[in-house]
């Protein structure tokens, strides 16, 4: 449990910089710019150089809600992140603090799901458009999403997202990539299922 544990410390923290906060921008939005309702279970496996680590989480948007319960591999909760609107709650279960505010999770999880460019699906090719001081660019083929990258001036590097075989609207893929240049990660999001809740 212990291993668990810190298993899902480090997870974590491939979502978000062990830097101060200042360090690491983002901006949120309300879960419902977003329509539908999902219940997503999934394996993530971050990399941080040569260690890798991997647990389970389950992610449920439902109206103005957002939720993500990280789970052992017992199946008992590691730590609970929600998002009411635009108010912030977390509950822990782990042996010690995060290194970094939670939020910072938040901003990873909405830079793939809720914080695309407006009026999807678009048209096949490369689009890009600046949004919360953020360049977002993203590339379409068959009214599937194929990739989202976010860059901002005075910050080097970028996040690059791919959605493998696609993403259509509504429906999560079954794998993404992120590579998050910022901060010196790599994640894979594997989808084991999705539901309504």
């Amino acid at each position: 449990m212990k291993r668990a544990a810190l298993l899902a410390l480090t997870v974590a923290c491939a979502a978000a910089p062990p830097r101060p906060a200042r360090d690491y921008p983002g901006t949120l939005v309300r879960p419902s710019v977003l329509a539908g309702n999902f219940v997503l279970t999934q394996k993530l496996v971050a990399q941080f150089g040569e260690d890798t680590h991997a647990l389970e989480a389950v992610l449920q948007k439902k109206g103005d809600d957002l939720t993500l319960v990280a789970l052992s591999p017992f199946r008992t909760r590691l730590f609970v992140l929600e998002q009411h609107g635009l108010e912030v709650k977390f509950t822990s279960y782990l042996p010690r603090e995060m290194p970094f505010p939670p939020r910072y999770i938040l901003y990873d999880v909405q830079r793939v799901y809720l914080r695309g460019l407006p009026g999807a699906p678009l048209l096949d090719g490369e689009h890009r458009a600046e949004i919360d001081q953020e360049e977002v660019q993203e590339v379409w083929a068959g009214g599937r999403l194929l990739q989202r990258t976010f860059t901002r001036a005075g910050l080097p590097g970028r996040i690059a997202i791919t959605f493998q075989p696609g993403m259509e609207k509504g429906v999560s893929p079954p794998v993404i990539q992120i590579d998050n240049g910022w901060v010196g990660y790599h994640l894979t999001i594997t989808t084991l299922s999705q539901q309504e809740p």
